[in-house]
């Protein structure tokens, strides 16, 4: 029986190698090495040759944005795989010369847009009975088997967050390198705070802690998962995903080429390309091959108790490059071995089973681990205790913790009157604008804190609380934090200020905010609040009152 044929195109760039040797491990692949230089490829020939002895592993001149059909019929061969990019610039010459020829398509594109628009040729693949397949890499095809595993039969899901970080001494191809620049400092949809909003490409740093790895800094990347997992798996709060570099040196490079993106100097960051990749090779020898995946998911299982689930990939040895690739590989088997019987256009979310994936791991240094957690008190009992139980019902719902809460009802605003209180304001993120508006509110806990967003129409407050000293709860606003004494009644709940710091200085009494906060419930079961917040010597910073449906 005569060996499937897989043509895979980009054969001696950084991924196309790794899934080249992923399919020469199974001895069970014909596999052709296209690409426009042969002298590239001769060497992972040799390396091949010595994996799979009986294998073919034949050069074949290919280029991906001039290819007929024509050619790859001559080809003839089962499945294309598209490991080459940047798929940013990419065009379709390769995906309808694949539907002419009649064989299945793949490709590891991890461009928002590329992804996107695979959909297109779904009635072309479908009448010559083709899959064709976008985004078979760690975004998409790998981070939603992660999350089909995870969240199965889940009632509901807050949000889910995904980091890429790569060890720095694993190999870094120029269309890496154009990819990332082309969307940093890029403005980029994100549904975060339970609705779409505009964020920046490389901005939103945040930590990433996964075993084994030291923490390492992540931002706003530009990739399918940030539509397709709101798609897919409806969070009620945030589909996030973020990637950064080993080096701090990188990250702060980098975010200094969105900077001329952001100030609309440029229209791209691609420019830099070549620095870029300059840069990358010199500081090539410090760092480590380590690198990471990290998915964690929030919301409710599948007996309605709050849980979040972390799953972590590590990968050592410098074998961080196949993890692009994993999802690729998997589906090549699927597709020539009968076990993907869907054909048409899509991308690679949810094509690809964690279950067919694992199996290709096997003699790479790549570990997995999921970790899961239940029962967390939320952070206003932990601060009242008992008294938290003689709170009404309806106070208690909007501060239960885990899952996270999104409210919607309506306040009357009154901002801060007087120049130096108005700049005062606005430098704390408080509302500025007079009258009745809407107003929606959106509490999540992570990691023992509430993270509280109010929008007072389109206009977002912030702040987080944490648990302190003596039973109080800080809010910090910005570099300011507050702490408040809970105070519990038959009708609600009361806040009162007890110290402040700025930038973690203690402030004097003289000097402390005057805060007021009530919550109450109505006779019609609503909660309503009233908050007025002044300062001294600059007088009302904001207030506002009105109601919430919990």
């Amino acid at each position: 029986m005569s060996r499937p044929h897989v043509l895979i195109v980009g054969a001696a760039g950084v991924f196309g190698s790794r899934l080249a040797r992923l399919l020469a491990r199974r001895q069970a692949y014909r596999v052709s090495l296209a690409g426009r230089n042969e002298q590239r490829v001769l060497p992972l020939q040799r390396e091949l040759r010595q994996i799979d002895g009986q294998g073919e592993f034949s050069f074949v001149h290919l280029d991906r944005n001039q290819v007929g059909v024509e050619r790859l019929r001559e080809i003839d061969c089962d499945v294309v795989v598209d490991c080459s990019g940047p798929f940013q610039t990419s065009g379709t010459q390769l995906i309808e010369a694949a539907i002419g020829a009649r064989c299945h398509y793949i490709d590891i594109a991890d461009s928002r847009k590329f992804v996107a628009s695979i959909n297109r040729f779904d009635s072309a693949a479908r009448a010559v009975g083709v899959a064709v397949i976008s985004g078979a890499s760690s975004t998409p095809g790998l981070t939603h088997a992660v999350l089909d595993s995870i969240t199965s039969a889940w009632l509901s899901i807050d949000s889910i967050d995904v980091a890429i970080v790569p060890g720095n001494r694993t190999p870094k191809g120029r269309s890496v390198v154009e990819a990332i620049l082309s969307w940093v400092g890029q403005r980029v949809r994100v549904f975060r705070e339970a609705g779409w909003e505009h964020g920046r490409g490389w901005g939103s740093a945040r930590w990433v802690h996964i075993d084994g790895l030291k923490r390492r800094r992540a931002m706003l990347a530009d990739v399918p998962d940030l539509d397709l997992i709101a798609a897919r798996y409806s969070p009620r709060v945030r589909a996030g995903f973020d990637a950064g570099m080993e080096l701090p040196i990188l990250n702060r490079l980098i975010g200094l080429a969105a900077l001329p993106v952001k100030w609309e100097l440029m229209p791209s960051a691609r420019s830099f390309t070549g620095l870029g990749t300059m840069i990358a090779n010199l500081l090539d020898g410090f760092g480590t091959t380590d690198g990471g995946m990290l998915v964690e998911v929030a919301g409710q299982d599948t007996r309605g108790d709050a849980r979040v689930v972390r799953w972590w990939l590590k990968a050592t040895n410098g074998d961080g490059p196949y993890v692009p690739v994993l999802a690729a590989a998997a589906l090549v088997e699927a597709l020539t071995h009968g076990r993907a019987a869907r054909v048409g256009a899509r991308p690679a979310a949810g094509m690809v089973s964690l279950e067919q994936i694992r199996p290709w791991l096997d003699g790479l240094a790549i570990e997995t681990k999921q970790m899961a957690f239940r029962g967390e008190k939320p952070l206003f009992r932990r601060a009242m205790g008992e008294a938290f139980d003689r709170l009404p019902e309806v106070t208690q719902r909007l501060h239960r913790g885990r899952p996270a809460i999104v409210a919607q009802g309506e306040a009357v605003v009154a901002p801060a009157e007087g120049g130096p209180a108005s700049l005062m304001a606005g430098w704390l993120g408080l509302p500025r604008e007079a009258g009745r508006v809407p107003v929606r509110v959106v509490i999540e806990s992570r990691d023992g804190s509430e993270r509280w967003t109010r929008f007072f129409a389109d206009r977002a407050m912030r702040s987080v609380m944490s648990l302190a000293d003596g039973g109080l709860v800080e809010e910090r606003f910005g570099p300011v934090a507050i702490r408040l004494r809970l105070i519990a009644r038959k009708d609600g709940l009361d806040m009162h200020a007890i110290s402040g710091r700025v930038w973690g200085v203690p402030l004097p009494k003289f000097l402390l905010p005057r805060i007021k906060g009530e919550e109450r419930v109505d006779e019609g079961g609503r909660h309503r609040f009233e908050v007025e917040i002044d300062a001294p010597i600059f007088g009302r910073l904001v207030a506002y009152r009105g109601y919430l449906m919990v």
